[in-house]
């Protein structure tokens, strides 16, 4: 599935033109411009959906091990970078804003418990963290659901539990911090992914076209800049959410068609974890560096601009291959975890037979 490799890739690119803001203020932009690039953060939660809905439908795996992948694959690198922001917030807190060298922060930022920060908002210590929140909330629920043996009933199952906690938080308005945090109707988003995944089989094999396909990713993408800006008061699972199920719909489809991505891209989709937990080292850094210089030239500001997209990319990739993926290797041996082997796919031959020439990339969840 290359094609969601690469919604990977514009998801972190999405989120990074938000943390670019101040530079496009500087240059004479609305405050809003790139408002709807919180849309990345939607499209993540629904291509997570889709992926475990999708990987464990190729294999027969069991509640610990599926969570004991996730943790592996997501814990690692944002414990250390949590670290490291930590110590930064001690050693030298004026490099920092809201966050403090918090010991009880710190710890509720590792075991993934939200908290609220001196500035109001609900965020770990890496404040693009709370997504991650969200993540292993789905993860915890998703390894509880697969003790029933059924994949589709399973599936099912996380689903309801999903629906369950937005219904709480619109009827019951849970007042504790926890509480209000994973009840928000975000989590609705992993829904849509998953049933995307339990869809996948009732899709064609082959499609002979593809324009139909960018059509309705154009509209979608018009959907994701438009939408915000017209003062509708809905929740972002809506005004974001509908929109990135569209996208990552198309995606799936394109997969089927004759479309061939770039290998460049589907690698920065396989990247997009470590870019997204370290981006914003250079956006700050960039941000802070025009404004002490106090830049006004818009040509330069410009090429700042260019400048940290491309140092974001290389940042990300480089921590990447050298630190995620030996963490992420690491800490499976550490949980005697062996390497995950395809059994069979349980429930849609649909998608083992349908075997692209195209190159092919291994999905991650985000």
């Amino acid at each position: 599935m290359p094609s969601i490799q690469v919604l990977r890739a514009l998801a972190v690119y999405l989120v990074v033109l938000v943390h670019l803001t101040a530079l496009a203020v500087m240059a004479g932009g609305p405050g809003e411009i790139f408002f709807f690039g919180n849309a990345g953060v939607d499209l993540f939660f629904v291509i997570s959906g889709l992926i475990m809905v999708y990987t464990t439908s190729r294999r027969e795996t069991r509640a610990g091990d599926f969570f004991a992948h996730r943790l592996s694959r997501v814990a690692p690198l944002y414990w250390l970078i949590t670290i490291i922001v930590f110590a930064i917030s001690v050693l030298s807190p004026s490099l920092l804003q809201s966050t403090r060298g918090d010991v009880v922060h710190l710890t509720k930022s590792l075991l993934f418990i939200p908290f609220q920060k001196d500035n109001g908002l609900v965020q770990p210590i890496v404040f693009v963290g709370w997504t991650l929140n969200y993540e292993m909330l789905f993860y915890a629920i998703f390894a509880a659901s697969l003790f029933i043996k059924n994949p589709r009933l399973s599936a099912c199952t996380t689903l309801g539990a999903l629906v369950v906690l937005m219904l709480v938080h619109i009827l019951l308005k849970p007042a504790s911090i926890e509480a209000d945090f994973f009840t928000q109707p975000i989590l609705l988003e992993f829904a849509m992914g998953m049933a995307l995944g339990l869809g996948l089989s009732y899709l064609p094999k082959e499609l002979s076209t593809r324009w139909p396909l960018f059509l309705l990713t154009a509209i979608a993408v018009s959907a994701f800049v438009w939408t915000p800006m017209l003062g509708l008061g809905l929740d972002r699972a809506i005004i974001f959410g509908i929109p990135a199920f569209a996208i990552v719909f198309s995606a799936i489809l394109l997969d089927r068609s004759t479309i061939k991505w770039p290998a460049a891209l589907i690698f920065i989709g396989d990247a997009s974890y470590a870019i997204y937990l370290t981006h914003f080292f250079v956006t700050q850094t960039v941000i802070k560096f025009a404004q002490k210089l106090q830049i006004e030239n818009i040509g330069l500001l410009a090429a700042l601009f260019i400048a940290a997209l491309a140092c974001v990319g290389l940042v990300g990739i480089a921590v990447h291959v050298m630190v995620e993926k030996p963490l992420t290797i690491l800490a499976r041996r550490l949980l005697g975890l062996s390497p995950k082997k395809p059994v069979r796919d349980i429930l849609s031959p649909a998608i083992a037979t349908n075997e692209p020439s195209r190159v092919q990339s291994p999905l991650q969840g985000h």
